[in-house]
């Protein structure tokens, strides 16, 4: 579960360096709002990714960049490690975490109460920006390269995100999307470490690690395995068969020449928005203070990881399908940005 989880990796920054602090969570969201602004000793919690991955690499720096920012707030943010992001819509739910970054996919599926979660919907769940694009990582050894395409994964087995993240689920949908390999293929639920330590002794031929380019998982392993790795593209068609399978708000994206080491030529893949979320409980104040030391720090957030470039306030809000947090559209309003009446909470 979340907690145990959590309660176990519950990670936090501080500037004297990395410190592990096993001993419970964070107040919920609804005790913070009423604290009083006098002590304004608001503890947050939020629920990145497995190590390995993008949100995890991002979360753990984010928190301890706003820990520091807005220590006259009296705002402190900590990070924890989390499956992904089904395991944080659930934390949300339960309140076990305040922020979390999850996929587009499964925030707005969470929101509407559609598709995996059809008659769970979490009406509390809020924006607070879209983040970058989570780019697909599918990582093969060369001499497996036939087609150059998702064709390739015909009878191996792939390692893909566990059985709570955003990962496992597209992952499924890229392999149905493509007739002949359905049938063919074993999909291994396992974190991050796991799977490129079962790549590297080869049983799992492909690995699927979907993250904001450059996935640092990714990155070690081209390091360490020069020349011998291929990433494999996704044709059009197969990424019209993707919207098919219900995954709609897919897009192309290209991996360019150079993001890992020996990778020398462009790879179309596709990705979807990861997007910050939190619950419609969390103070208003707390969140506009966030998203403004976010937006006013970003030269600081591309040295936690390059990603971070293409964090823009232009596109905040663009293409969201969940409300913005009331706190959010403060900060988007001063910034003169006009927020869609579709985005404003009812």
């Amino acid at each position: 579960s979340m907690k145990t989880i959590l309660a176990v990796f519950l990670v936090t920054f501080i500037s004297c360096g990395l410190v592990l602090a096993p001993t419970g969570l964070s107040k919920g969201p609804a005790e913070t709002a009423n604290m009083s602004r006098d002590t304004a000793r608001v503890s947050l919690l939020m629920g990145t990714g497995m190590q390995g991955g993008t949100f995890y690499q991002v979360g753990l720096g984010l928190a301890s960049f706003w820990t520091t920012r807005l220590r006259q707030s009296g705002i402190r943010v900590s990070a924890a490690i989390s499956e992904g992001s089904r395991e944080n819509i659930e934390a949300v739910r339960i309140a076990d975490a305040d922020i979390v970054l999850v996929d587009d996919l499964i925030g707005t599926m969470a929101y509407a109460g559609s598709g995996i979660y059809r008659g769970k919907a979490l009406r509390d769940l809020r924006a607070i920006t879209n983040l970058w694009p989570e780019t697909v990582n599918l990582v093969v050894r060369s001499e497996r390269v036939r087609a150059g395409n998702l064709q390739d994964l015909e009878g191996m087995v792939v390692a893909s995100g566990l059985p709570d993240s955003g990962t496992r689920l597209t992952m499924e949908i890229l392999v149905n999307a493509v007739k002949n390999v359905r049938q063919t293929v074993r999909i291994k639920s396992m974190s991050t470490l796991a799977a490129v330590e079962a790549f590297k002794q080869g049983s799992v031929q492909a690995l699927d690690l979907t993250g904001g380019t450059p996935v640092p998982a990714v990155s070690i392993l081209f390091q360490e395995m020069k020349g011998s790795l291929a990433l494999l593209e996704i044709t059009d068609p197969q990424l019209e068969s993707l919207r098919t399978e219900g995954w709609r708000n897919v897009f192309r994206n290209i991996i360019p020449a150079g993001t890992y080491s020996g990778q020398d030529r462009m790879v179309k893949s596709v990705a979807q928005m990861s997007i910050m979320a939190t619950t419609s409980q969390l103070d208003t104040e707390v969140v506009f203070s966030l998203t403004k030391t976010l937006y006013e720090g970003l030269d600081i957030l591309i040295k936690i990881h390059p990603v971070c470039k293409e964090l823009s306030i232009d596109k905040a809000f663009q293409g969201l399908k969940i409300p913005l947090h009331p706190g959010a559209v403060l900060y988007y309003r001063q910034r003169g940005l006009k927020v869609p009446e579709s985005l404003i909470p009812q």
